[in-house]
């Protein structure tokens, strides 16, 4: 199986890693308007039409490839799935964000690409698609003093062939799952429209450009996502970072509460508001908004472990405490949550809890291995 990570949904400034949910009342409220006079007008974003585009070679290659195993009665999802995995077994994860014609030909590319090309290959059989968010174990690039945070999304190719029952009930239709570098503990979450997957390209593409200070382009390409997905708070928050780097740090705020009132909003883009109101030494809103953070609702465990993480980084031992209790208390079966709090309990030095916390992790642990070790720091914990 093939699964893929995309790089969306976070862009962190000065290490302020994690998500969350805020509820949501104004899903046609207006975008915010851009300071469009800091940013110099670059080359037009790459299209839709051309993010999609095989050159004639590429689609010939499918093609026949696709044609056989029609003849020898595969379904038409079937045989993308094959081709994927017979003519694509050596594709190679890199970060870089590449269109549909760009990953089949340096046969490399981010699970976004993965999911792209993907797409051009449904696209030219008509095969359906749709496009899965995962919550998933985090995983980190850092570059300067920005942190990008990944999720994975899968696409989802529909079976052609299947026709509903009158009178019977279906929760889901059939279909493939393209899903690369599958791992356990994956969460499945909601179902991606094709306009915020591909907002979510043109946020990547965005990210890639501030990573290299190439903040026109980096402009272009996140006020076109933001242009596709009006609700994308992964958007308005690398927008809220590129003004406040261009000095306009009211746009950058009013960004940043867009996408906290937004049906995206995300705990990073809070942290990034606290990081712009600390610098502007409104600490008493600044730590409103820290506490905010703390009593949000969000089901995703995983951007929790982040906070976690992040906090015993900063060697904020009681705020990782807590964001690995919500983890343990949304997420019972992420068994990484009990191992690095009972770390942060020996630090506090209190050894009963981190003993409490292992065993309680116990019920969890499925793997014979995974067991022994826990159960091997347990004794070890016991006999001091």
């Amino acid at each position: 199986m093939l699964k893929k990570v995309n790089w969306v949904l976070a862009i962190f400034m000065i290490a302020t890693i994690g998500c969350t949910s805020v509820s949501n009342t104004s899903a046609n409220r207006k975008p915010v308007p851009l300071n469009l006079k800091l940013f110099e007008m670059v080359a037009p974003v790459i299209s839709e039409q051309k993010l999609y585009l095989l050159t004639k070679l590429q689609k010939k290659t499918f093609l026949d490839f696709y044609n056989q195993q029609i003849n020898e009665g595969y379904l038409p999802h079937e045989a993308i799935r094959y081709f994927l995995e017979n003519k694509l077994s050596s594709f190679t994860y890199y970060g870089k964000t590449y269109t549909a014609s760009a990953a089949m030909m340096n046969n490399s590319g981010n699970c976004m690409s993965l999911a792209i090309l993907t797409t051009a290959f449904s696209r030219l059989v008509g095969v359906e698609i749709d496009y899965r968010k995962m919550h998933s174990l985090p995983i980190y690039e850092k570059h300067g003093n920005v942190i990008l945070s990944s999720s994975h999304v899968q696409s989802l190719l529909y079976d052609p062939s299947f026709v509903p029952e009158n009178n019977f009930i279906y929760l889901g239709r059939p279909a493939i799952v393209i899903d690369y570098f599958p791992q356990e503990g994956n969460i499945s979450s909601k179902v991606v429209k094709k306009n915020q997957f591909l907002a979510m390209y043109y946020v990547n593409k965005a990210a890639e450009f501030y990573i290299e200070n190439n903040l026109d382009s980096a402009f272009a390409y996140a006020s076109e996502a933001y242009h596709i997905d009006s609700e994308s708070a992964s958007a308005m928050n690398l927008l809220a970072l590129l003004h406040k780097k261009r000095g306009d740090d009211a746009n950058a705020e009013r960004l940043y509460l867009a996408a906290i009132d937004s049906s995206d909003s995300n705990i990073s883009v809070l942290d990034n508001y606290v990081v712009l109101l600390n610098g502007q030494e409104r600490f008493e809103k600044a730590k409103e908004m820290k506490q905010r953070i703390e009593s949000f609702y969000d089901p995703n465990p995983y951007h929790w472990l982040e906070k976690a993480q992040l906090a015993r980084r900063q060697n904020e031992h009681s705020s990782a405490v807590r964001f690995y209790r919500k983890v343990i208390k949304l997420a019972p079966y992420v068994k990484q949550a009990y191992l690095e709090l009972h770390e942060v309990y020996l630090i506090q030095g209190k050894k009963l809890q981190a003993i409490a916390i292992l065993q309680q992790s116990l019920p969890w642990l499925h793997e014979p291995k995974q067991k022994r070790k826990y159960k091997k720091q347990l004794y070890q914990l016991s006999a001091i």
